[in-house]
């Protein structure tokens, strides 16, 4: 039980992440724009997911239930962001609403970039904040699901020998 309290925790994760780089957007990096450093960070949250799908083959069984808990805030708030962007047609200003936004922060720059290579979305779509949450979220469940999955085949093979 205290796994799976601990993996529904540190899925909330991205959260002071997105409001720290907020906060450096806002103040320091107003001007010069580090694109590089986002997708560091992106590229750090992406590891944490895999490595939690690695760590994750000992502490609870079945791989869906590590990918239901570890992606359960995730989900959650691609839900919130398009509830708001469609249903509402506008974000909302309070803390909830600003929240569900930087959730996505640190992986948006990835996501963003990874959009871009897809040529149908960029020659015919309008690319839209929610495409680039939805993507977001996609590539943080196939990095645990991936992660989850090379712990496994690892684990079959007897490296002592």
């Amino acid at each position: 039980m205290i796994a799976r309290i601990a993996l529904v925790l540190i899925s909330l994760l991205p959260l002071p992440l997105g409001f720290i780089i907020n906060r450096l957007l806002m103040t320091i990096w107003f001007y010069t724009f580090p694109m590089g450093w986002l997708m560091l960070i992106g590229l750090f949250v992406l590891l944490v997911w895999f490595v939690m799908g690695m760590v994750t083959v000992k502490w609870i069984g079945p791989q869906r239930e590590v990918l239901l808990y570890l992606n359960t805030i995730p989900g959650l708030f691609l839900i919130l962001v398009l509830f708001q962007e469609f249903v509402i047609r506008r974000f909302w200003t309070n803390l909830f609403g600003i929240s569900t936004q930087f959730y996505y922060l640190p992986i948006a720059t990835l996501s963003s970039r990874l959009l871009r290579i897809i040529p149908f979305i960029t020659t015919f779509i309008t690319i839209r904040l929610s495409y680039v949450y939805a993507l977001a979220f996609c590539i943080m469940l196939a990095a645990s699901f991936v992660g989850r999955s090379v712990c496994i085949k690892a684990s079959r093979f007897n490296f002592t020998d």
